[in-house]
């Protein structure tokens, strides 16, 4: 099974370190995407030379990074990729218990989606899904993209899988809103009309919507031949 690790980062290398710390198994097939306002990572040292870091040209928001993801997935011919927050910490064993879980799901060949561990502190796509399903709603750059693609998942017939398997997401996730004034301010200002949006594409708000479409009538993948021209670009 091929697969790769994403990490979007903003702030707070010592989460970061606690992070990589957490899933020495996964080292090796590791991409942190840089999306910190002074490229820090350049500088930084973390002490773990198997990762590789990735700096885009301007900070993505979490879908665009999510999205970043999917190409690289798709580059790379993965079978899964999987997602940790930087500020999540996966107990001692988790990161190998996971890896077996999501072999297990693909040699049963259940039609499976997502693999939640603390919900999505560290997560699993399969990319046969994630071709279907499509890209991540770049409208909402962090809160609520995530109901909106998980019930996208869903609606197009992918099984959501909770293994339960412990990952502490610290402070109660969101530390890089939290340890950055300017950014909670954007987000205590933006958070009601990004609600609004979610509440218009789905007739209601998460766990309420009343569509099975985005908006009552337009695909649920929005985008056609999602990531066809990345497919085996690396591997012809």
């Amino acid at each position: 099974m091929k697969y790769l690790v994403g990490i979007g980062y903003v702030n707070r290398i010592d989460l970061l370190s606690l992070a990589l710390a957490s899933i020495k198994p996964y080292l090796s097939n590791t991409v942190i995407i840089d999306n910190s306002s002074n490229k820090e990572l350049r500088q930084a040292e973390l002490g773990f030379s198997d990762t590789r870091t990735y700096t885009p040209p301007v900070p993505l928001t979490f879908s665009q990074t999510m999205n970043l993801l999917h190409r690289f997935g798709a580059e790379q011919d993965c079978d899964v990729i999987l997602f940790m927050h930087n500020d999540a910490e996966a107990a001692d064993g988790t990161a190998g218990k996971f890896l077996l879980a999501i072999e297990e799901l693909q040699k049963e060949g259940r039609n499976w989606g997502v693999a939640f561990t603390n919900y999505h502190a560290l997560v699993a796509f399969n990319m046969k899904a994630v071709k279907e399903a499509g890209p991540w709603d770049t409208i909402l750059p962090h809160y609520f993209s995530d109901c909106d693609y998980y019930r996208r998942l869903h609606l197009s017939g992918y099984e959501q899988v909770c293994t339960d398997l412990p990952v502490t997401h610290h402070y109660n996730g969101s530390s890089t809103i939290k340890s950055d004034t300017r950014l909670e301010e954007i987000n205590n200002k933006t958070f009601p009309l990004y609600e609004h949006y979610y509440r218009v594409k789905w007739g209601g708000q998460p766990g309420r919507e009343s569509f099975l479409r985005p908006f009552n009538q337009f695909p649920l993948n929005p985008a056609g031949d999602y990531l066809k021209p990345y497919e085996k670009q690396f591997n012809p």
